[in-house]
């Protein structure tokens, strides 16, 4: 896959693009079906498939949210795509200049003059433009007179048939530790991935080895115990990890504590991906040492229920 950082001003010189313009954050089952059809459109056409998102996200440019936001970070946005054989990802810079286009400009300037699309493919509540002016309507009226193509994909239903799939649904059922409904999302299980790096060493002292890593950018599940599933050097094992402060041993920054079941290797700086299966319990702070012990123990022995191992 090609990736470009392009802005305002920056040449572009791909051409013949069939293009899916979002943030894609988690790449639910409603982006998905975005993603389908973007491929089966430029494979019919013979175009190249491209994605392009905004970085920062508009919100965090306008300041109405923090950087613990995306369901995923850029790294894991651009494997995703990989994975799906998208073969150009466009990282476009969203400035005070791109931020104060008109939808009619954005249209003429950006997709029309700079990108050159041929096929555009939005969901059905996608805008763009100052003050979010543009939308399907803008696009359709603009693409008569520029001779683009626009495919529309409708909101795509969960099961109940009541509510789309939401990155903003997705999002509070990470914060809520609602993994299993998270799960249902996205199609799979949400992941932390990081460089392992020493802690304390605290969990030794009762054989209980930990795998410690540092959130990344992107947002917070809800502190507590969970059952996972670890991935180490592209093989699977099963585990328990705890995302919080460690407040018992008086820690004083967030991390992602992993044990990992019949595991003895030594893996510090290695990358480990850690995917959230369901949760167990809140973290909670012990009077001491020997209470978080036993607390550890009955945590253990759920998950390994959970896992049936």
């Amino acid at each position: 896959m090609k990736i470009f950082k392009l802005n305002t001003v920056t040449s572009f010189e791909e051409k013949n693009l069939c293009l899916a313009i979002g943030n894609f954050d988690g790449f639910h089952k409603g982006h998905q079906e975005i993603i389908r059809l973007l491929k089966e459109i430029s494979d019919k056409n013979k175009l190249s498939s491209a994605i392009m998102s905004f970085d920062p996200h508009p919100r965090l440019f306008f300041k109405q949210i923090d950087d613990t936001f995306n369901i995923y970070t850029k790294e894991d946005k651009i494997k995703f795509l990989d994975d799906l054989n998208i073969q150009i990802y466009i990282d476009f810079s969203f400035d005070k200049i791109l931020s104060e286009l008109s939808s009619n400009k954005f249209i003429k300037k950006i997709l029309v003059n700079k990108l050159k699309i041929k096929n555009l493919v939005v969901g059905s509540d996608f805008k763009f433009g100052k003050s979010r002016s543009g939308n399907i309507d803008v696009l359709n009226e603009y693409a008569k007179i520029y001779g683009y193509n626009v495919y529309l994909v409708d909101t795509v239903k969960q099961k109940n048939q009541t509510e789309k799939f939401s990155s903003t649904i997705i999002r509070n059922n990470i914060k809520q530790g609602r993994m299993e409904n998270v799960f249902q999302s996205l199609g799979r299980y949400w992941h932390m991935t990081g460089k392992i790096i020493k802690g304390k060493m605290k969990a030794r002292e009762i054989n209980f080895p930990t795998a410690n890593m540092e959130p990344g950018n992107h947002i917070l599940p809800k502190k507590g115990v969970y059952c996972v599933e670890v991935i180490h050097e592209d093989k699977k094992y099963l585990g328990i990890a705890n995302f919080g402060q460690r407040p018992t041993v008086d820690g004083n920054k967030l991390l992602l504590e992993t044990h990992i079941f019949n595991f003895d290797q030594e893996i510090y700086g290695n990358e480990l991906t850690v995917r959230f299966l369901t949760f167990i319990r809140s973290e909670q702070k012990f009077d001491n040492f020997e209470l978080l012990t036993t607390q550890i123990n009955k945590d253990i022995e759920a998950a390994k229920k959970y896992h049936k191992i």
